[in-house]
């Protein structure tokens, strides 16, 4: 990248931060009650997220930064090499010990997090328009060769811009999560583990698409086997709150079918000459099935209760 593009990029991600924060203190001010106060949040959380984006991209690629580089080579943050996972799971972390700290509701704190977490998700995904990161496949169709469909790589040709899709995806999931807050019946942690859920089930296919410097495990890329691991925890937790162990075992034992299915159809892509348009249908009926599945752990009569 230029010294343009990186200056861009991180002015667009320190944006993704303030519109995060604005929102935390506007729901706030709205909030008879917030759970935790909105300044400490912000101060625990954000170095939090930079934090935990930065060590979750080195423990993926451990080899490179610990065995070639050295641990100090963790610390040249300037280089670049974070993960949007591991700044989520690094302010969800610090907002939880912060909960626990103030003797707050750990659940209701973290959906204080949610909305304004996935704006600043949205934010971040529009961010790498600066970068050569967030593309998919070449497009050869002159109809789809534009802005917001596709850009131009530093070769002339245009590939599909999912960093475009992703940021609406995220956009949506926003819209969704303010309109839950309408909910009465909404219960404490319901938000996040529905932010997370719907987020990774959008990552998985996502992930699929991308032509950039993914990181690998494998013929699968490390966030898709995040995003599973993300949507087996969220249905664990959301099953065990309504429905038991019994029921939670149930459903962890189809979502890990499904992801299973994931891993085979990923193979697929590169193994097989199977057209890949079915391939993608069927990736995307999976992650809708896994998204019912977690959604779908509802009462206790209908799951069969459990001890």
């Amino acid at each position: 990248m230029t010294g343009i593009s990186v200056t861009a990029y991180g002015a667009t991600v320190a944006l993704a931060a303030s519109a995060a924060v604005t929102m935390l203190f506007l729901r706030a001010k709205k909030a008879a009650c917030p759970a935790v106060d909105p300044l400490r949040l912000a101060l625990v959380c954000l170095p939090a997220a930079l934090i935990g984006a930065r060590l979750l991209y080195c423990f993926a690629r451990a080899d490179y930064y610990l065995v070639e580089l050295g641990v100090a080579s963790v610390f040249r943050t300037w280089e670049g090499g974070f993960l949007l996972y591991g700044a989520a799971f690094g302010a969800i972390a610090a907002a939880a010990l912060l909960a626990r700290l103030y003797g707050a509701s750990v659940p209701a704190a973290l959906d204080e997090m949610a909305a304004p977490g996935m704006l600043a998700v949205v934010v971040c995904r529009l961010a790498e328009r600066f970068t050569p990161e967030g593309v998919g496949p070449w497009l050869e169709n002159e109809a789809l060769c534009r802005f917001p469909f596709a850009v131009r790589n530093e070769y002339g040709e245009w590939q599909l811009a999912l960093f475009f899709m992703e940021a609406l995806a995220a956009a949506l999931i926003l819209f969704h999560l303010l309109r839950m807050r309408r909910r009465a019946d909404r219960q404490a942690g319901e938000e996040i583990l529905r932010a997370l859920l719907l987020y990774a089930c959008c990552q998985i296919v996502f992930e699929s698409l991308r032509m950039d410097s993914c990181l690998r495990v494998g013929f699968v890329r490390v966030s898709q086997v995040i995003s599973g691991v993300v949507i087996l925890g969220v249905t664990v937790i959301a099953t065990r709150r309504r429905g038991g162990w019994r029921a939670a075992l149930g459903r962890a034992a189809a979502t890990l079918a499904c992801v299973g299915a994931v891993g085979g159809i990923e193979w697929a892509l590169d193994k097989t000459s199977v057209p890949n348009i079915a391939l993608y249908a069927a990736m995307c009926a999976l992650c809708a099935a896994m998204a019912a599945n977690a959604l779908g752990a509802g009462s206790p009569a209908k799951d069969g209760g459990g001890a």
